[in-house]
């Protein structure tokens, strides 16, 4: 009896410690919302990381943007080797298996473009075509082709008869030329009308075909896609590394996911990074109130 005497107050004082920090830690989450009497909200409602959560997400956001990974920081690894390679290594993936895909062209395309903003780029593409094919007929020179082939093809006809007595150069060239004007005139007038249903057909071919059969066709080594990320990466990336990274709000978007998670999950999140140090804190307490328990027996003991 005179034992649990002794033994009595640190142990009370123990579990005093021990139950005091336990409540306090588990009031830092719980409740996890207001509690209401008679419509009056009791106090330590909700507790202390719900409540202040918009705080710790602001805080949190501000730590990691400002001093864990800062725009320095990310100007400094966009420009990556190792990112290009990634890049690299992915794109090359991607083609040696878009061989063997037998989804149609137009499929693929419009599974990354919707349909109504495909139909003007197709359109266009149809008209850019279409003009450079016209435009590359008007630079041929079709009248002095005509001249020259035509007075060469009709000297060829005509040799050896009688006929090739009576045409000479100038009067083939006199025949040939006004008919190379009428090409011209017409490549001129009806070219584009002509040309771009011819376009539209090659394009809406290419679409029902396969993306394997497109890709397989394609000669393209890894190297030269490497090349192509290079000079991509080079012209698109690094050149612009400082808009990008300006861009890039890194405080903002970590406030934004925590102030998104709900309560629970923030909870299981704090608590797998640091149960061991609330745990240490609950037995600190049991320590201090059995230590404390032990002084007040030695004082009554003397």
């Amino acid at each position: 009896m005179f034992v649990l005497k002794l033994i009595a107050g640190p142990l009370i004082g123990a579990l005093i410690g021990y139950l005091t920090n336990y409540i306090a830690v588990k009031m830092l989450f719980r409740p996890h919302r207001p509690v209401f009497l008679f419509g009056h909200r009791l106090p330590f409602t909700p507790g202390m990381i719900p409540k202040r959560k918009n705080e710790l997400a602001a805080a949190v956001g501000s730590a990691i943007g400002d001093v864990l990974l800062t725009k320095k920081d990310l100007a400094q690894a966009i420009p990556s080797e190792s990112i290009k390679g990634a890049i690299t290594e992915d794109l090359w993936r991607r083609f040696e298996e878009s061989k063997e895909s037998s989804v149609s062209v137009g499929q693929t395309i419009t599974s990354y473009i919707p349909e109504e903003r495909y139909e003007p780029l197709r359109e266009r593409l149809e008209d850019l075509i279409t003009e450079k094919a016209v435009g590359a007929l008007r630079q041929m020179d079709i009248s002095e082709i005509v001249v020259r082939e035509g007075t060469e093809l009709i000297r060829e006809k005509v040799k050896g008869t009688m006929l090739s007595m009576m045409l000479n150069e100038q009067m083939i060239q006199s025949i040939a030329a006004p008919i190379g004007e009428e090409i011209e005139n017409y490549i001129e007038e009806n070219g584009a009308a002509k040309i771009r249903p011819i376009v539209a057909g090659e394009i809406a071919r290419m679409e029902a075909g396969s993306l394997g059969s497109l890709t397989s066709r394609i000669p393209l080594k890894k190297d030269e896609v490497d090349k192509i990320v290079d000079v991509l990466y080079d012209t698109c990336v690094e050149d612009s590394v400082g808009m990008i990274t300006e861009s890039i709000d890194v405080a903002g978007i970590a406030e934004t996911k925590i102030k998104e998670m709900d309560v629970v999950a923030l909870e299981a999140l704090i608590f797998s990074v640091m149960k061991k140090e609330l745990n240490a804190i609950v037995n600190l307490g049991a320590l201090i109130g059995f230590v404390i328990g032990l002084l007040n027996l030695l004082v009554d003991m003397l």
